[in-house]
């Protein structure tokens, strides 16, 4: 048996980090979302986001540990997914989660990048 050293992350990278599959599902996935949701209005999004938290909340362990039940990582993953993509649409500056950023900036370089500020009108 071969003594290899164990790979550590850094300190900064989250368990989410570590699952290569997990984070590259997510970055073909979430642009979908937001391609589908795009065009609805922000209250909308905001409840699809608090709705998506709520079962990555209760439900996610699955998406690390597995379960036995069938269908439930799909489930989480789906909320995962449609949730980062609402919050990307409707946050300034976009999201990051485990590495990879989504804002609806058109080529956008990464969450330290210039996001402009979307227009407000005075009320």
């Amino acid at each position: 048996m071969l003594n290899r050293p164990v790979r550590r992350t850094k300190p900064t990278q989250n368990a989410a980090a570590g699952n290569v599959a997990l984070v590259e599902t997510l970055r073909l996935a979430v642009p979908l979302h937001i391609a589908e949701l795009r065009d609805r209005p922000t209250d909308v999004l905001v409840a699809i986001a608090s709705q998506s938290a709520s079962v990555v909340g209760s439900k996610g362990d699955v998406l690390q540990f597995h379960s036995p039940k069938r269908g439930a990582a799909a489930e989480a993953f789906n909320a995962l997914a449609r949730g980062l993509a609402a919050a990307a649409i409707v946050t300034h500056g976009g999201v990051t989660f485990a590495g990879s950023h989504w804002c609806t900036v058109r080529a956008c370089a990464g969450p330290d990048a210039d996001h402009p500020r979307p227009d407000v009108t005075p009320s």
